[in-house]
């Protein structure tokens, strides 16, 4: 099998609301305000519906209620609103068969965008970014569940406790390629930003990502972690200690883990609304 093969196995492309790919390229663009943003989310009823619940969630609420969608753009602020409107996209595109976990999912899959965002303030790189990339990382997986189901079962029976890198290396030892390469196909296909493709394709290996791109490192490196806090039970001692090597250089570990308590409850309050 080969990527082509498994996207047109797809009955139709999980798809992001023209809406909200009209957002993504707004977003990008230095000249994009908040007011303009916002009338644009009004265009799409289940988005708008769920940025006003966030920006109502404790997380968010300040000392009223936003009743509008401008308001509510005005209390998130650009970087977190591009983040929650990315999000609610991509978690409303795909539908898997009931015996999945999807919402299980999803909650790994913010919690490694969490950890991301935390490193991406550590080394000075745009945080909302990162959280994007960590929201899609494996969103190559959710398609394999989606476009190959047979496939999947027998992939998921055999993965049993093996690492992120070992697991995409045994799918590519059996389909021909793994959920980074699929995931970024994806991601081409959606036209999201290239620096997002990259990330998402070399966070196995992010030393050969194109112009040694940052991105891919902070990855692999809250993967790393998001996998040490499931297999010594949170971030405990054991966990921190679970954590070494050249990888991580540059980043306060530490620190990462005095703060990473409160961000994982932040981030699974918010991956529980989102979704």
């Amino acid at each position: 099998m080969d990527i082509e093969k498994l996207f047109a196995d797809l009955h139709s492309l999980p798809s992001i609301p023209k809406v909200a790919q009209d957002l993504i390229q707004q977003f990008d663009n230095p000249s994009s305000s908040l007011e303009s943003v916002a009338r644009n989310i009004e265009k799409d009823p289940v988005i708008a519906a769920k940025i006003l619940r966030l920006a109502n969630s404790a997380r968010f609420r300040g000392s009223r209620e936003s009743l509008s969608i401008e308001d509510a753009a005005m209390r998130l602020g650009f970087n977190t609103l591009r983040t929650l409107v990315l999000a609610s996209a991509v978690t409303g595109a795909f539908k898997t068969d009931p015996s999945f976990d999807l919402k299980g999912f999803w909650l790994k899959s913010f919690q490694v965008a969490g950890i991301a965002r935390a490193i991406a303030r550590q080394t000075g790189l745009d945080a909302e970014i990162a959280f994007t990339c960590g929201v899609m990382h494996n969103i190559g997986e959710l398609l394999i569940q989606t476009a190959a189901p047979h496939l999947a079962g027998q992939l998921n029976s055999a993965s049993g406790s093996q690492s992120a890198g070992g697991h995409a290396a045994h799918e590519t030892l059996q389909l021909g390629f793994g959920y980074p390469e699929v995931g970024a196909e994806l991601a081409r296909r959606w036209n999201l930003p290239a620096l997002i493709q990259h990330a998402i394709a070399f966070q196995n290996n992010p030393m050969q990502a194109p112009n040694a791109a940052p991105l891919p490192r902070v990855l692999a490196q809250s993967i790393t972690v998001s996998e040490a806090l499931q297999a010594h039970g949170g971030a405990t001692p054991e966990a921190r200690q679970a954590i070494s090597g050249p990888l991580y250089d540059g980043v306060d570990l530490d620190l990462l883990f005095q703060a990473l308590p409160a961000i994982l409850e932040a981030d699974k309050a918010f991956a529980e609304q989102l979704t």
